[in-house]
């Protein structure tokens, strides 16, 4: 399609192009290259021709930072009554000989004057000589900051690095005194924090340093040996062989089950092993342990050290754990799990630790195939069906049940000992199927012939979202296991099904593995404290969290909110323990948004303060599952509280009593068949989709959509 000519009569720019032209001749300038760059120049759409004054203005000014010297003039303005342009030119003002800070002054210029000075010049020219100026206001604030200089903390301290972090973003006008002095002031809070650091620094060369934090790690030239893979690639079973064999080592994994399980493994080869994990420590080898990832030894050097499922260096809540194991363990050989997408990651962290680095790569011992939409009534012996919350769970095991199959549950927030008697249960063929949330997709081999998902969204702490692919073949990946074996993903609705085949046909994304979290040491939390003269935690964690930068740019500082929350607590309660003492307090793993649990936190902090024994209360549940659940976390809490303060929480021969109930009562709970306490399963009215027993909705969750 052609374009009209502006100058066209009926163009909507004519009027525009015709006082363009008028206002040439008024300056005579039509025959000159100025005066045809401006009728060539584009026409804005809100251009009216009683504006072209103003805007033969703009065009000048963009003529001059267009100008090789001409760079930050910029068009400030342009007043009709006086035929006067205001530009905006840069200047600096001189804080000390050594230091000044950007501005933008003001030059007020008649409109024709500058006109044929351009016409007749090289604009580079004119364009030096504005930035040559000497503007009044400039030298004035010069003047009065020298003179008396602000009283903000960091003045002193103040550098060209620190006023480039705050003034180059849209630098302020001269004329604009609240802006700039605002400016100053953060400038110089940054400055006051930089000598902070520094000073922090030169107490402890190693806080800046995330590495220098594992001296004893430093100290070794490590090898790194990858075993990656999906699952049932026997990637494990390399890495507890080779742990066996070595003269000492640990197993690090993130979960207590997972470590109980290892355990037992590394027993049955022959290889004495204690457990420790956040509520235990059983010590029966003093060569070899199994360890929860948060329970890393880094004060005395191993042979081997396996650092199970890598990915989760990514997880928001507790990737710092697995940083921390992968810097920070003195092992001669590190022997690292997980699928292909964690070798971005090892790669990365061993590059910066300096290690020798062998990358393993497992094929799946059998065959993971796609299977379809399968009827929810006819869910066939030895499957798993996944939901993603415990209530999503137990009604799937009561709808099952109802249909006269015998069903075995798992999930997140059963004890360990629980889970693995619904496993034996279903391994030995007392249960037809697993009910599961995702907790299945960690620690546990169960003998399944597929993997069913109800659903494919989950809700992750903040949102309902989708499972990414990886999280999708995690939990798939359970079904057949063994070598040779094929395990079959199948889902109860299209939608499912259509996610479930893409992630089969897809390759596992990488996360890039240039922002690692990492959390504070006890040498953090030692050093800013005596350093700031601190003795609460809290300002600590949040100078750690918010302040701190470490050097290489890869880690970065974390501390959660949840641990923040208890940090508050625990200087409230316990003041008189030493902050590296309440910073291990506030990492308890207590639920600070359940009430009962929040209580008894509280209680349990006053009396450790007061000096006074905590004895573990007497049960108030009522035997309901999710009333034994609580009393089994309350259980973890005590037993990690022991862990830590074992003059204090004495009361364990209780605590393990409480468990032992509580744990067999859960046990008895899961055992029944619920599908004969008249929970009705019902079918989505659209598609014929199982509907959860407890749902009040018509239509299934893909239906709706």
């Amino acid at each position: 399609m052609e374009r009209s000519d502006p100058r066209a009569p009926d163009s909507p720019n004519a009027a525009v192009v015709a006082a363009r032209e008028e206002l040439l001749a008024e300056f005579v300038l039509e025959e000159t290259p100025l005066g045809t760059a401006f009728l060539a120049s584009p026409v804005g759409p809100r251009l009216r021709a009683g504006q072209v004054r103003a805007g033969f203005g703009r065009f000048l000014a963009e003529l001059l930072a267009a100008a090789p010297d001409g760079a930050g003039i910029a068009f400030g303005g342009f007043t009709d009554a006086s035929d006067e342009l205001i530009l905006h030119v840069p200047a600096q003002v001189g804080v000390r000989p050594d230091l000044a800070f950007p501005v933008l002054a003001a030059v007020t210029l008649k409109l024709a004057p500058l006109a044929y000075d351009l016409a007749a010049r090289d604009p580079g020219i004119v364009a030096a000589e504005l930035l040559a100026r000497h503007h009044p206001p400039v030298r004035e604030l010069e003047r009065r900051l020298r003179a008396a200089p602000p009283t903000y903390a960091g003045w002193a301290q103040l550098s060209a690095a620190d006023i480039a972090r705050i003034f180059p973003v849209r630098t302020p006008l001269i004329s604009d005194r609240q802006e700039i002095y605002r400016r100053l002031q953060l400038a110089c809070t940054i400055a006051a924090e930089r000598e902070v650091i520094d000073g922090l620094a030169r107490i402890n060369p190693g806080i800046l340093d995330y590495l220098r934090c594992f001296p004893v790690a430093r100290a070794l030239k490590r090898k790194v040996v990858a075993w990656l893979g999906p699952t049932n690639s026997g990637k494990t079973h390399r890495a507890m062989l080779a742990l066996a064999a070595a003269p000492g080592g640990m197993y690090l994994g993130p979960l207590r089950l997972l470590a109980l399980e290892q355990r037992d493994r590394l027993v049955e080869l022959g290889t004495p092993c204690s457990l420790i994990t956040g509520e235990e420590r059983i010590e029966t080898s003093p060569t070899h342990s199994s360890r929860t990832v948060e329970m890393a030894d880094f004060s005395r050097q191993f042979s081997v050290c396996v650092l199970d499922e890598m990915q989760l260096a990514f997880d928001r809540d507790r990737g710092w754990a697995w940083v921390a194991a992968f810097c920070g363990i003195a092992a001669e050989t590190l022997i690292i799990t997980g699928p292909a997408s964690a070798e971005a990651v090892i790669r990365k962290l061993g590059g910066l630790c300096g290690d020798d680095i062998e990358i393993n790569h497992l094929e799946r011992q059998g065959r993971l195939a796609f299977e379809g939409v399968i009827d929810w009534r006819h869910v066939p012996p030895r499957s798993a069906v996944i939901g993603f919350s415990r209530a999503m769970v137990l009604e799937l095991k009561a709808m099952f049940e109802g249909l006269g199959l015998s069903v075995a549950v798992i999930y997140g927030g059963l004890s360990p000992e629980v889970r693995r008697q619904e496993a034996r249960r279903f391994r030995e063929a007392d249960a037809d199927i697993v009910c599961a949330t995702d907790a299945i997709g960690l620690g546990l081999n169960l003998p399944l012939e597929r993997v069913i998902f109800y659903e494919t969204d989950k809700f992750d702490g903040e949102n309902d979202r989708p499972l990414l692919d990886g999280e999708l073949l995690q939990i798939a990946g359970r079904a057949g296991r063994g070598p040779g074996a094929t395990g079959w993903v199948a889902a109860f609705s299209e939608r499912d099904a259509r996610r479930l085949e893409s992630a089969l046909a897809q390759p596992q994304t990488v996360p890039p593995p240039d922002r690692l979290p990492a959390a504070p040491t006890p040498m953090h939390i030692r050093a800013i404290a005596e350093h700031l003269g601190l003795d609460r935690l809290v300002p600590i964690l949040e100078f750690f969290r918010a302040r701190l930068t470490f050097s290489d740019g890869t880690f970065f500082p974390e501390v959660r909110n949840d641990v923040l929350a208890a940090a508050a607590l625990a200087d409230t309660h316990v003041p008189s323990l030493p902050v590296e003492t309440r910073y291990a307090l506030a990492c308890t793993p207590v639920d600070l948004e359940n009430e009962t649990a929040r209580g008894l936190f509280l209680d349990w902090l006053d009396r450790l303060e007061a000096g006074v024994p905590v004895k573990f209360p007497a049960r108030t549940d009522r035997g309901g599952l999710e009333a034994l659940e609580e009393t089994l976390q309350l259980v973890t809490v005590y037993r990690w509280l022991a862990l830590k303060f074992p003059e204090t929480f004495t009361d364990l021969e209780h605590v393990d009593l409480v468990r032992r109930e509580v744990t067999e009562q859960t046990q008895a709970i899961l055992r029944r068949n619920w599908g004969e306490h008249g929970l009705a399963r019902r079918e989505c009215q659209r598609c014929g989709r199982a509907m959860l027993p407890g749902s009040s909705y018509r239509f299934c969750r893909a239906c709706y959509r």
